[in-house]
């Protein structure tokens, strides 16, 4: 561990090394913060008699909390590993509460919902409003709701809000949605904690025991409530260290609060701030770019990112005709970069604002043979099929999941529409049971048809016999298979006429779930479907990682390109009302502030090559109009750019025209 310690800059040592309080460690772009903090949690360990037990690290996704624990696992072996609580708010929620949640009046364990279950839940609240759910999209809904519950912000203080109001009864009307199903949102999770923490010191105490040291990644991201869990359980020992980066909070809108890592000090006065600004991923040129860039935000810790690596390319600032001209542009410089620098395709990364933008860059690859991988266009998880069984797999680990039964319920198809359904709620309410304990006695129901109480039965049959398929320890894909097959499922997708075309589409993407199951039993072999389940519900986005070795070129959001990079980067749209997006061009400056982060990640994801492109006409709602290059692009100095003037000619004006130049272009390739 010494020898580890010692191959660290001075910057990093600091940050491993310091004890006595509070750290925030300030970590740039590409300064080795992963390096760092598992560093510090193996050290701890190794030289300062910390239990691994006694370590909680958290950060935001379940990758990063994998590849934390696989490099700690590297310092300390497996075992100490294993024994430490690595992984997301989220997942450290749903432990608290899967032991304790019965303290807050939870008498059927935690039934949580996906963002899918969430958005249905929220038009159920809008029809009971008599509010037409086709004119208001729950999704903007749930993200207004979320923002509130986490900055504390209760349902009346928006109702006596001028313009808020429609928001404040749906608001209402979704709380008290999850109040009588006993159902959890994402949001719950940390919320139920606190409040847990907060009304039961006994149960705090517990968990303070348990966690004496405690390290945060990714600190910018974090929000009010999850700061709150932070200080209740570091308030005691105080030993805590927060790792961050101020310049790529990109994710206010979803409600991170960049004051939670500006204002570290006044929350923890004891504390103590560290930087690290020596970067490894890139070149001069790009870091004194995205340094002069992010140096134009006022509310932020001064801080300047340096390499030894060499001034390297300027940053290339490409002006196009037309987003036609500007996907040719990006298609033909992949094209030439690949063959003059030997470079797979993976190591290219396109990104942008809006997925609008990806339509002209898409058509110029395919028309020129480029393979590449749209990143986060449909989530596997949200597909109804998908659901279907994950929502049988819960229900079998959980029968009692009245939210998860109802989705189900009529699914294939068993005559249950809204009126037997209200059936069911009644004899619930009158006998004060769940909904499960009612279809197990749907035969004494009066109202219901004698078809609907067998079918009911028969439903309440196959949930107690996948509990038992459980119990008995048989493969999780062959419980799947049994479910699939005593329920009929394959032939109900592909005749179902909801669906629409392509139902043996839709059975190939459960057999991509049954394989996605069959590969991690295969990595687990003593796992649960719960912990399987527990994956999904958290974190489905990185359930089923692309095989890392795929030759693809990355087209993916500036979000979502955060903590990735590429040899060669290109930021294609570079122009107001994209970046910035048009509705905080006349915003306060702190959203304007987070545009600029946004755009400072892209600039920071290039090791080697920065493109970042514009066309001088845009295509909108009423055809082509003229766009003005982005405000950013001004803030990058001459000495470090270089102005690339791709107008002449215009762009492709027709596939074949496209074709023909590429065409050319490879033959040119081809005879050096």
């Amino acid at each position: 561990m010494q020898g580890l310690v010692a191959e660290l800059n001075p910057e990093q040592r600091a940050a491993v090394l310091h004890r006595g309080g509070p750290v925030l460690v300030l970590a740039g772009a590409g300064t080795g913060k992963t390096r760092v903090i598992t560093t510090r949690i193996a050290h701890l360990v190794a030289h300062h008699g910390v239990p691994p037990e006694a370590v909680l690290a958290l950060t935001f996704t379940n990758k990063a909390a994998g590849e934390m624990a696989e490099r700690i696992a590297g310092f300390l072996g497996k075992d100490a590993a294993d024994q430490m609580t690595i992984g997301t708010f989220h997942s450290l929620g749903l432990q608290i509460l899967e032991r304790d949640a019965k303290k807050l009046g939870f008498t059927r364990g935690v039934s949580l919902l996906d963002a899918a279950d969430q958005a249905s839940a929220v038009r159920n609240c809008l029809k009971q409003l008599r509010i037409d759910p086709r004119r208001h999209d729950p999704r903007a809904f749930l993200m207004s709701i979320g923002n509130c519950r986490n900055a504390g912000i209760p349902p009346d203080e928006l109702l006596a809000t001028p313009g808020r109001e429609l928001t404040g009864k749906v608001y209402r009307a979704y709380l008290q949605w999850l109040e009588a199903y006993q159902a959890m949102d994402f949001d719950d999770l940390i919320l139920r904690s606190n409040q847990l923490f907060a009304e039961h010191p006994a149960v705090l105490a517990r968990w303070r025991a348990k966690f004496r040291t405690i390290l945060v990644d990714e600190y910018q991201d974090t929000n009010l409530a999850q700061l709150e869990l932070v200080r209740h359980l570091a308030a005691e020992h105080r030993d805590l260290c927060v790792v961050g980066d101020d310049d790529q909070s990109i994710y206010g809108w979803r409600g991170a609060d960049i004051r939670n890592i500006l204002e570290f000090e006044t929350h923890f006065p004891d504390a103590t701030a560290l930087s690290l600004t020596q970067n490894y991923r890139s070149t001069g040129h790009i870091l004194a770019a995205a340094n002069a860039v992010i140096g134009n935000n006022k509310a932020r810790r001064d801080k300047s990112l340096w390499t030894d690596a060499g001034e390297g390319e300027h940053v290339r600032v490409v002006t196009c005709k037309d987003p036609s001209g500007e996907a040719a542009f990006v298609a033909a410089e992949i094209t030439r970069l690949r063959d003059k620098l030997g470079l797979r395709f993976s190591d290219f990364g396109v990104l942008f604002r809006a997925s609008v933008q990806t339509r002209a860059v898409e058509e110029a690859f395919r028309l020129t043979g480029i393979p590449y991988r749209l990143i986060g266009a449909y989530e596997f998880f949200e597909r109804k099929e998908v659901k279907d069984i994950l929502s049988y797999l819960r229900l079998a680990t959980n029968p009692h999941d009245d939210a998860t039964l109802l989705r189900i319920i009529n699914f294939p198809q068993r005559g249950i529409g809204p009126k037997t359904i209200e059936l069911l709620h009644d004899a619930a309410n009158r006998r004060g049971r769940g909904l499960f304990e009612v279809i197990e006695h749907a035969d004494e129901i009066a109202g219901l048809g004698k078809e609907q109480q067998q079918n009911l039965c028969a439903l309440a049959a196959l949930i107690r016999d996948s509990g038992g398929f459980i119990a008995s320890q048989k493969s999780l894909t062959d419980l799947v298979l049994w479910v699939i097959d005593r329920l009929g499922a394959r032939e109900a997708w592909i005749r179902d006429p909801t669906e629409g075309p392509g139902g043996e589409r839709r059975w190939k993407n459960v057999e991509a779930l049954i394989a996605m199951l069959a590969g991690w039993e295969k990595r687990h072999p003593d796992g649960q479907i719960r912990d399987w389940l527990r994956v999904v519900a958290l974190d489905s986005k990185n359930v089923g990682e692309r095989d890392p070795d795929e030759d693809v070129v990355a087209l993916l959001t500036l979000h979502a390109a955060k903590g990735l990079e590429w040899p060669v980067a290109f930021v294609i749209g570079c122009q107001e009302g994209l970046i910035p997006h048009q509705r905080t061009i006349d915003a306060p400056d702190g959203e304007i502030a987070e545009e600029r982060r946004l755009f400072y990640v892209g600039i920071t994801r290039a090791r080697r090559r920065c493109f970042l492109t514009y066309a001088k006409v845009r295509t909108g709602f009423h055809g082509s109009e003229p766009a003005r290059p982005s405000r950013f692009l001004r803030e990058i100095p001459g000495p470090h750019r270089e102005d690339v003037d791709r107008q002449k000619g215009g762009g492709p004006t027709s596939k074949e025209e496209t074709r023909a130049r590429f065409e050319a272009l490879r033959a040119r390739l081809a005879g050096k």
